[in-house]
């Protein structure tokens, strides 16, 4: 009967705290973006690669081409048209302080769309990122602003939506405005793992993070398998939530946990801001998710984590456990609709006596503060991590590598691609002699845990090559001197394309990545969207008159190698 007790207490208190959340912002000054009832993919602060969903992914039905409307009166105060990312996306300043965006647009409409291709145009480019005058492109409440899409880095047909304060650049959860979503479903518990902070603390015998299966029994969970720990430990859980008529596996606003019953860790998604939007990867355990492609919402905080989605918290939510001592633990999950679920278990505090090694560590080099601002210098490689990179003093790990068999320097492993950072590193390389040729085409490659290479750039200073990465992990000095590829689609020489509406290429490059591109048509510059995703660029005829026609296409890469493709074509 306590226990009950308690329970209810604990769930009048996450009732109480969802409600004062959700009465902070209007609930009847916008309407609906889409005329189509709001089935969500994604919800806001779901965890994604390297960031936490800044808004709503809302279903268009399988389909591309639905309209899109203006939510509230304003003026569109910024436009970008990018090949990856949002793709094309139109920002709208309201009166009330808040900017409305949506994001993977098909096409603009009206004096929108006119004013984007006048701009293009004028800028001979198809990307940009505009910021029309104030009085320029105002809009009504439901006028008609685009059609939906799957532009940029989409993964499908949707439409992405999201609420900013205006003029903090906060993302706010859209679900907190009222917009008609419906939602009885209580978050879902998978399981949980608990690992040790330290040398000196262990989860059943062992230094490492253990995983725990949730049992759902009595509409509620439990975890049936023993834990036993000792020292000082983290918790974290692995869950998704669910919205009515839509199956997809979203994020979860809410997670309390409770010790011995007094709470010692609380979230909530209702907003953030995007300069601290990576550091999603410390609220997450971050190498058990690319171990295992498991989501583990810590819930303790590393020390230089700037999130303000933490609400409460004691001793930032790290559990210490005494050897002889028990400790009765409760997650509380909850979404912004009150539906919510409960997962207990326990901690037996103990102390090993014979300790089971899983691994044998790797030698440390040096210890990095995360406070301050970190230099390793090391024969031929220099890295610099600023103030603020790290979310925890880093245990460096260094190791000099064999070069590899088309790398110019040796291998540089610069701890591994398990741990985040926050920020770029510049990472700086000293070849040693190398011919001008191999200089003019050189970048700084780094190598992740898997073996797979990425392109990081680089300029020269001095005999130093310069880089910046947002991951750590192997890094070494390649040349690129392959020019980028171009794919002709549905062109090739003299063919009539009368019955064609578009040209259509496909471009891709070996290493360094692709720079710029430009096409022409006798001479003149064209528009042609490039879909990253597909790697295709498209060119839609636009008052070609008949006859005999070139289409030029030059592409280049970030080292400057440069493809050209010339065809002659019949309209």
């Amino acid at each position: 009967m306590i226990r009950t007790l308690i329970l209810l207490l604990f769930l009048c208190s996450a009732f109480y705290g969802f409600s004062q959340q959700s009465t902070n912002y209007p609930k009847d000054y916008f309407r609906s973006p889409l005329d189509i009832p709001l089935l969500l993919s994604g919800n806001f602060g779901e965890l994604r690669n390297n960031h936490f969903h800044s808004g709503l992914d809302i279903k268009t039905q399988g389909a591309e081409g639905k309209n899109v409307y203006a939510i509230a009166d304003g003026y569109v105060s910024r436009i970008r048209v990018m090949p990856n990312g949002y793709g094309k996306i139109i920002y709208i300043d309201h009166p009330n302080g808040y900017t409305s965006t949506y994001a993977h647009l098909q096409q603009f409409k009206g004096k929108i769309a006119e004013e984007v291709k006048r701009y293009q145009y004028e800028k001979e480019s198809f990307e940009l990122d505009y910021f029309p005058p104030d009085t320029l492109l105002r809009v009504k409440k439901g006028d008609i602003i685009a059609l939906s899409g799957n532009s940029g880095s989409s993964g499908g047909p949707h439409l992405h939506f999201e609420i900013r304060e205006t003029a903090t650049e906060f993302a706010i959860n859209p679900m907190l405005f009222g917009f008609d979503i419906k939602d009885n479903i209580a978050p879902v518990v998978k399981s949980i793992s608990v690992f040790p902070l330290n040398d000196t603390s262990f989860v059943n015998n062992r230094n490492v993070t253990q995983e725990f299966n949730a049992i759902k029994s009595n509409g509620n969970y439990q975890v049936l398998s023993s834990i036993s720990a000792y020292g000082l430990i983290g918790v974290g859980i692995n869950s998704y939530d669910q919205q009515s008529g839509a199956s997809n596996q979203n994020g979860t606003y809410s997670v309390m946990l409770f010790e011995n019953n007094e709470l010692i860790y609380k979230t909530e998604l209702s907003s953030f801001h995007f300069n601290h939007n990576r550091a999603m990867n410390s609220f997450i355990d971050y190498e058990l998710y690319h171990r295992t492609k498991k989501r583990y919402q810590r819930s303790y905080i590393e020390p230089n984590n700037p999130l303000t989605v933490y609400k409460e918290h004691k001793n930032n939510g790290v559990i210490s456990v005494k050897n002889g001592e028990t400790k009765t633990m409760n997650f509380i999950l909850g979404d912004l609709n009150k539906n919510t679920s409960l997962l207990s278990f326990t901690i037996h505090g103990k102390k090993p006596e014979l300790i089971e090694t899983a691994t044998i560590r790797a030698k440390v080099d040096t210890i990095l503060n995360c406070f301050i601002e970190n230099i390793v210098d090391k024969h031929n490689i220099k890295v610099t991590f600023p103030k603020g990179v790290l979310y925890s003093d880093l245990h460096l790990q260094y190791q000099e590598k064999p070069a590899l068999r088309n790398s110019l320097t040796p291998v540089y492993q610069i701890h591994n691609g398990y741990t985040p950072i926050h920020d770029v590193i510049e990472v700086s390389i000293k070849p040693g002699r190398i011919t001008e040729e191999q200089r003019k085409k050189a970048v700084i490659v780094n190598i992740d845990q898997n073996g797979t290479y990425f392109s990081r750039g680089g300029e020269w200073r001095n005999n130093y090559l310069t880089a910046k990465s947002k991951i750590l992990g192997g890094f070494t000095v390649m040349t690129d001197t392959i020019a980028p590829h171009i794919n002709p689609v549905n062109i090739y020489p003299n063919k009539n394309m009368s019955a064609n509406w578009s040209i259509s290429v496909t471009i891709s490059d070996n290493l360094s990545g692709i720079k710029t591109y430009r096409g022409e048509i006798d001479g003149k510059w064209i528009l042609m969207d490039y879909d990253a995703k597909s790697a295709k660029l498209t060119h839609v005829f636009d008052n070609l008159p008949s006859g005999n026609h070139v289409f030029k296409l030059e592409v280049t890469d970030f080292v400057d190698n440069k493809k050209v493709v010339e065809i002659p074509f019949i309209r």
